[in-house]
């Protein structure tokens, strides 16, 4: 399958936009104390840095260590500090509350120097019962609403997709909160409806044999979905080495098993290894929940424990009466198919049943706990051996979380020279090191890393990336590539006879090409783009990727120095739900690149609930009384262009234009909708202009159930120059259902000078 793609290079293809070069970059906004990005836990043969958390008895951090605080010991050898500062990440917990409607906008892309916190968010769903799952999303859901900050890039993910993108990661809420909804217990995981693996003892003398070995394909099968866990984690990190700073994974889990009947589980014990120690060279701390919460375990009725299990002959009890055969075959135990002597009467016999049922759930609870430590300890093991905390019994997983925030408020880099040991001489490999970080204060408590290994410092040469490995780089990458401005605008919309599409409008300045002059006075660039679609599961929906040769005449290439270009890609949408579209664009030249991507969630109309269209948003001066000059015209139009859909920069005194489609109103008994319509703007996250409630009035409209709809709206001065947000609200007040009543869409736009 592949893009429906116009690619409008005649020049007057509705070129949208002035070049980007025109608008001003914001400055980032460094950490305080300044470090680079490099800067946190690295180790090197002459240098080892550490990252450790000093927090006081109530768990709030202390900032105030000095070096002569920490004694530091390699191998049982003390070492000196070189390097030490205390970096400042910001405020734990960003608290927001939510709106009636959905009044959450994408949040302006954000440079790797403005980061403040990575952090993964990985829901082990190959392990997590069905009771865990609801109480795994509810905790997500608060800490994406709550507890995040703006410069936050956070990403949620799931060990049964067996990946871990860096397209994943983001500061947008809104695609968090998609992602959370889209986490369901996966039925053929490791583990069942309870955290609690079910217990059945009571078999047949037939299927003692066969349920045996039913069992140790269930243990083969958890074990390997366990490795698979870890090794889902292992990806993470990864990725995790392409991202600047220290960064965290949350690691919602249970149900881990260490044993089986065949012996340990050599190879999730390797794998949790190499994960800690690729964690540590990553400069990734994890941190663990025990998703089970207050696990009492217990035996619900789910369970089955009847104890031994006996047949018994009717002779049993005559003999021990003195009447009835004299011949008769004793009984035997289904457990243990061991023949049962006949007593003198049944309680003897009740009494030994009783107390080997009692021995035998003792036996069982215990075996339960068993499980439930073993599934603790990999948890407990992950977390300190990487300088991160364990949450366990928790009924509100949010919790462990909040603890984690609270604790990346700050953190100390501590570095020292370790000896020359750090590499074996003979060999020139690495060698595995035990690092021991110690508080001479008392009443505070510490957490950093356990070791690392030594790695040699040689040159490595560097093999070029091919075009298309450029090309994937930048696409995947959370951070937009910045050798292209590009400006991505995705939006959606539905034709009854068509279907759903996104029309994808993608702005690239021309100056950021690479253009040559030819002979003729034309001028020629060489492009290549990648572009790819993402569903709710992380699936390629489409997409597309193609070399472009612009060949533009002379007078063209004028107007097109401050136009830029404008590429429009029609992307047909089989289904709804979350799409995350991004793009790459590649001069061929100069091997320049630039990337954008954006989220959108496309209703499903199917359900016939209220729903909006993308919002197209433009601008125009309005004509002078009196101007009729060429000079007039050719301005007028230059500012409509520099204002279209594509980029959206208005100036004051233009009027703004927008325009939306209403899908799946309700109609009264004269066949009309009774809708009410409001709009809003926004800047900085703050409403600053609240439009009146108006009754919408379709007009002649012939199609009731997709509605054109719109506004208009002047740029006063009132409004000072920046960034902003249009939101339209739209109420069906014949709704049934008050849930699906009200609706709301939004698109962004620039106030320029």
């Amino acid at each position: 399958m592949t893009y429906r793609i116009s690619i409008l290079l005649f020049l007057t293809f509705l070129v949208f936009s002035t070049g980007l070069g025109q608008t001003s970059k914001p400055s980032p906004t460094p950490v305080k104390p300044v470090t680079g990005p490099d800067d946190v836990v690295k180790t090197s043969t002459n240098l080892v840095q550490l990252d450790v958390v000093v927090v006081d008895k109530e768990g709030k951090p202390v900032a105030n260590l000095q070096p002569d605080d920490f004694e530091i010991t390699e191998d049982k050898a003390k070492q000196a500090v070189t390097n030490f500062s205390y970096v400042t990440l910001g405020s734990s917990v960003t608290i927001s509350q939510p709106d009636a409607v959905n009044t959450k906008v994408a949040p302006a892309p954000i440079a790797p120097e403005q980061v403040h916190r990575t952090i993964a968010l990985v829901v082990d769903d190959l392990g997590l019962s069905y009771e865990s799952i609801a109480s795994v999303k509810q905790a997500l859901r608060k800490f994406v609403n709550e507890q995040m900050g703006s410069r936050d890039l956070v990403a949620v993910l799931r060990t049964s997709r067996g990946m871990g993108s860096l397209q994943q990661f983001t500061t947008d809420k809104t695609e968090l909160l998609a992602a959370v909804d889209g986490i369901s217990w996966f039925a053929s995981g490791r583990s069942g409806l309870s955290p609690n693996a079910q217990i059945d003892t009571q078999t047949g003398e037939e299927f003692t044999q066969g349920q045996q070995i039913i069992n140790e394909m269930e243990e083969a099968r958890a074990a390997q979905y366990s490795v698979g866990t870890i090794q889902t984690l292992s990806r993470i990190m990864r990725g995790f080495e392409e991202l600047p700073g220290r960064k965290s994974v949350m690691l919602f889990a249970e149900s881990f098993k260490l044993f089986s009947s065949q012996g340990r589980n050599v190879q999730l014990l390797d794998s949790l290894q190499r994960l800690t120690d690729q964690a540590n060279r990553a400069s990734t701390v994890i941190y663990t929940i025990d998703a089970s919460g207050v696990n009492p375990l217990d035996m619900p009725a789910s369970d089955n424990v009847a104890g031994s299990t006996y047949t018994f002959d009717p002779a049993v009890v005559w003999s021990g009466t003195g009447g009835g055969p004299s011949t008769v075959s004793r009984p035997r135990n289904r457990t243990s198919n061991q023949s049962v002597d006949a007593p003198g009467s049944l309680s003897a016999q009740a009494a030994t049943d009783s107390s080997m049922a009692f021995r035998r759930l003792e036996a069982l609870s215990q075996q339960r706990e068993n499980q439930s430590n073993e599934s603790k300890t990999v948890l407990s093991f992950l977390a300190e051996e990487t300088g991160g905390t364990f949450t366990q019994n928790a009924n509100d997983l949010s919790l462990g979380t909040q603890k984690m925030l609270q604790e990346q408020q700050g953190y100390y880099l501590i570095g020292y020279r370790p000896a020359d040991t750090s590499i074996d001489p003979a060999t020139g490999q690495r060698q595995a090191h035990n690092i021991s970080v110690k508080l001479k204060r008392s009443g505070l408590r510490l957490r950093t890393r356990s070791g690392y290994y030594g790695i040699a410092e040689k040159s490595k040469p560097t093999m070029p990336l091919t075009r298309d490995q450029q090309l994937a780089k930048a696409l995947l990458s959370p951070f937009m590539a910045g050798g292209i401005g590009l400006r991505l605008t995705p939006i959606w919309g539905n034709d009854p006879a068509a279907g759903s599409q996104l029309r994808v409008l993608l702005h690239v300045p021309t100056k950021d090409l690479n253009f040559s002059a030819q002979p003729d006075g034309s001028q020629v660039a060489a492009i290549d783009f990648l572009a790819v679609s993402y569903g709710s599961d992380l699936r390629v929906v489409d997409q597309f990727s193609d070399s472009q040769t612009i060949n533009i005449t002379k007078d063209a290439y004028q107007r097109m120095v401050d136009d830029g270009l404008v590429f429009i890609l029609n992307v047909p949408l089989k289904k709804a739900g979350p799409v995350q579209v991004r793009v790459a664009v590649r001069d061929a030249k100069t091997e320049r690149i630039g990337s954008a991507n954006q989220f959108i969630d496309v209703p499903d109309l199917t359900k016939n609930n209220l729903a909006l269209s993308g919002i197209y948003l433009s601008g125009a001066m309005p004509a002078q009384p009196g101007e009729t000059s060429p000079t007039a015209e050719k301005k007028t139009e230059k500012q409509e262009v520099s204002a279209g859909p594509a980029v959206r920069r208005l100036r004051h005194g233009m009027i703004l234009s927008y325009s939306y489609t209403i899908h799946n109103a309700r109609l009264d008994d004269s066949k009309r909708p009774q809708l009410q319509t409001q709009m809003r703007l926004f800047r900085d996250g703050k409403e600053v202009f609240t439009g009146k409630p108006l009754t919408f009035n379709p007009g002649q409209q012939a199609d009731m159930k997709n509605l054109d709809a719109g506004g208009r709206l002047v740029v006063g001065t009132s409004l000072p120059a920046g960034q902003y947000v249009l939101q339209v609200t739209v109420t069906d007040t014949l709704a049934k259902a008050k849930r699906y009543a009200t609706t709301a869409q939004w698109i962004d736009f620039e106030i320029v000078k």
